[in-house]
């Protein structure tokens, strides 16, 4: 099944969405995998680029039960819009940045606006077949690395004649047209549950707490190397420039589309645990190998496979939308998404500190933890009835 013949069996507003996602995205990947190139031309050393990352981590970790509570009180489609919107001006103070720390605002603005997650995976969740959940998670969360597939080479071509700095206001223009696109949403106003469903609601049964942790870890263990230190390995030690880092950011979000696809198709019908810890393995061979490429062809192929790094945990997402059924959606995603963002937060964080003590450390780390989270995906998750609230 292709991808396009798989975006025409979603719902129309699910086929807007994920529309609107990839002219996001790649308005996010014109300049995504020179990000932090870009902080070092502000003169941040490794451990500044991971803190700028850290901060902006910690500003959508803090939004995500914030934005699951805003999600029961209110409609869905007035948060995802006011989501994107919040993203517009954020283009504009990057390009006027003039050190590294001037970014920070314009940043922590960018991942505020990330408080819509919850009602996005509600959105998706109310209109998604219920006995294909991950099909639907997959098939909208695609448009994430498909926009980040062809936007690296545009703004590869882009850098043969501009700055870094002028790539931001390509990203200014998709991200005005995708808000725009989400307007013809139809209204998901909050159900009886929502408002009446207390601020927070805890894991209740072992695969949900599994699952937490897992989301946890995984963003750790990706944002210890990616998108942080990657592009400054890649320059650092393999020699690339800015546009040869770009296209390598391509593969990667090839990578990612591939893998968010084939495991949402396959975790459908399949064990999604063990799926999981398969894809999970070659994600840590990929920054493995990445490590012991020692020439840029090489790498090529390494870093496709690291691209799927984060497609378990929509996986993780649509189990959480049918084990959870019932329950408010602040209760369904708030909480998990809150530890997963502060996940990345740690990663990062880590991560500078890895970087300025050694360029490889922080692949191999990546790589170690994706091994242990296979395992643990392997072992401890596994299907429930879609009318079940979980095992214990």
């Amino acid at each position: 099944m292709s991808v396009l013949s798989w975006g025409r069996s979603l719902p129309r507003d699910l086929r807007l969405l994920f529309f609107s996602l990839f002219l996001w995205t790649f308005g996010l990947g014109v300049y995504n995998y020179v990000w932090s190139l870009y902080l070092t031309r502000l003169n941040a050393n490794p451990e500044q680029v991971g803190l700028v990352y850290s901060i902006g981590f910690f500003a959508a970790a803090v939004s995500m039960i914030p934005g699951g509570i805003l999600a029961n009180k209110y409609d869905n489609r007035t948060l995802l819009i006011i989501g994107w919107a919040m993203s517009i001006p954020v283009p504009i103070m990057f390009y006027f940045s003039r050190t590294w720390s001037d970014v920070i605002p314009g940043l922590v603005l960018l991942q505020l606006s990330a408080f819509n997650l919850p009602a996005m995976n509600a959105f998706i969740g109310a209109l998604g077949d219920q006995k294909r959940m991950s099909s639907a998670f997959g098939a909208v969360y695609s448009a994430f690395p498909l926009g980040l597939v062809l936007s690296p080479a545009v703004g590869s071509l882009l850098l043969a004649w501009f700055a870094i700095r002028d790539l931001f206001w390509v990203s200014l223009i998709l991200w005005t047209v995708s808000t725009f696109i989400l307007f013809p949403l139809k209204r998901q106003p909050p159900r009886q549950v929502d408002t009446k469903a207390p601020l927070l609601e805890f894991p209740r049964t072992h695969l949900e707490l599994t699952i937490l942790i897992f989301l946890f870890g995984e963003a750790v263990a990706l944002s210890i190397t990616s998108p942080s230190f990657l592009p400054l390995f890649l320059q650092d030690q393999l020699h690339f420039n800015d546009s040869q880092i770009q296209l390598l950011g391509s593969i990667q979000s090839v990578g990612s589309a591939v893998f968010a696809i084939l495991l949402g198709r396959w975790a459908a019908t399949r064990n999604p645990g063990s799926i999981m810890a398969k894809e999970l393995l070659l994600v840590a061979g990929g920054a493995l190998g990445t490590v012991l490429a020692g020439s840029p062809l090489l790498a090529v192929p390494m870093v496709f496979l690291l691209g799927g790094a984060r497609a378990s945990s929509y996986v993780s997402y649509s189990l959480l939308s049918n084990i959870r059924q019932g329950r408010s959606r602040a209760g369904q995603f708030g909480f998990y998404l809150t530890f997963e963002q502060f996940g990345f937060v740690v990663g990062a964080f880590i991560g500078g500190f890895l970087y300025a003590s050694n360029h490889i450390g922080n692949l191999i780390t990546t790589s170690i933890l994706f091994i242990l989270l296979g395992a643990l995906a392997g072992f401890r998750i596994r299907r429930v009835p879609a009318n079940s609230h979980g095992a214990r």
